[in-house]
C-alpha cells in the first residue's frame, strides 16, 4: 500500500467525511479494471480501524445469506440457520458497541433483489457504515433489476469514479516500487532513481497501459525480466521506448466487455 498513488487529497477527504457524517453508503468505482480500487478500500479500512472495526468482504456474488453470515461472523456473533435471524443477531450486537463498523464491500457483484436487500438492512442498523467498491458496469446494471435497484442506487449519499493515473501518476507509482527494494522511504519517492527505465519508455508504458496501475506494473514485471535477460547476454539493461513498444499489455476494459457480454449478474 505504501506504492499506492493517492487519486486526491481532495478526494479522500470527500470519502472520510461521508463515512463521519454517515447517511448512505458511500462507493468507490471505474470503468477499468486494475484501476486501485480494492487497494484503495484496504487502506481506508486499515486508516479507519482505530474509529471503527473493519469488516471486510471480498467473496464475489455471496447469496443474502452468506454475506449476512460474514458479518455475523466477524463481529464475533456467528450465523444462525436462516438471514433473518442471521441479521437479527447482528441487530441486537450493533446496538450496544462501544466501537461502530465499518463494512467494506470489494467488487460489490449485487446481482439479486434478496442481496441488495441486506446491503440496506445492514447500511440500515446501528453504528455501521458501508463502504462499496465495483466496476462502473456493475454498478449501471443494479439498476436495470428493478426498482429495488433503482432504490438502492438513490440509497448511496457518496460515490466517486476513479479514473486512471496520468504521467506523473503513474512515474510516482513507478519510483514507489523502486522504493520498496532500496533503501529509500516511500515518502521521498522523488529522490529514487529510475535506473535503466528511461524517460521515453515511461511515456510509452503510461500511453500504452491507458494509465491503468495494474497494466503498467504488469508491463514493467516483463520489460524488466527481458532487459535482466539482455544484460546477461550483451551487458545492456536498458528498457527504452523501442522495448516498451513491443510488449502486449492487457486490456484495463476486458471486463467491462466480459460483463456486458454476460449473463448480467
Amino acid at each position: 500500500m505504501d506504492e499506492y498513488v493517492l487519486p486526491s487529497e481532495g478526494t479522500i477527504a470527500d470519502i472520510a467525511s461521508h463515512i463521519r457524517d454517515y447517511t448512505g453508503p458511500v462507493l468507490v468505482h471505474s470503468r477499468y479494471s486494475g484501476v486501485g480500487k480494492t487497494t484503495l478500500l484496504n487502506m481506508l479500512l486499515e486508516s479507519y480501524s482505530d474509529e471503527y472495526q473493519p469488516v471486510k468482504i471480498g467473496e464475489h456474488n455471496v447469496s443474502s445469506y452468506e454475506l449476512a453470515a460474514i458479518i455475523a461472523d466477524e463481529i464475533g456473533v456467528g450465523k444462525s440457520s436462516s438471514t433473518k435471524l442471521t441479521e437479527a443477531k447482528i441487530r441486537r450486537e450493533l446496538e450496544d458497541v462501544d466501537q461502530p463498523v465499518l463494512i467494506g464491500v470489494d467488487e460489490f457483484g449485487l446481482n439479486s433483489k434478496d442481496t441488495l436487500h441486506t446491503i440496506q438492512y445492514l447500511n440500515d442498523l446501528p453504528n455501521t457504515r458501508v463502504l462499496m467498491t465495483g466496476m462502473t458496469s456493475q454498478w449501471d446494471a443494479i439498476g436495470k433489476i428493478g426498482s429495488d435497484g433503482r432504490a438502492f442506487q438513490r440509497r448511496v449519499a457518496y460515490d466517486v469514479q476513479l479514473e486512471p493515473l496520468g504521467f506523473e501518476g503513474i512515474d510516482e507509482m513507478v519510483r514507489r516500487r523502486i522504493a520498496t527494494v532500496t533503501d529509500h522511504d516511500h515518502d521521498q519517492y522523488t529522490d529514487v532513481d529510475l535506473g535503466p527505465i528511461t524517460d521515453d519508455a515511461l511515456k510509452e508504458i503510461h500511453e500504452r497501459s491507458s494509465g491503468v496501475p495494474a497494466v503498467a506494473t504488469a508491463a514493467l514485471s516483463e520489460l524488466v525480466g527481458l532487459a535482466a535477460y539482455r544484460y546477461a547476454q550483451v551487458g545492456d539493461a536498458e528498457i527504452t521506448a523501442d522495448l516498451a513498444s513491443k510488449i502486449e499489455y492487457a486490456d484495463p476494459e476486458a471486463d467491462l466487455e466480459d460483463f456486458s457480454q454476460g449473463d448480467g449478474e
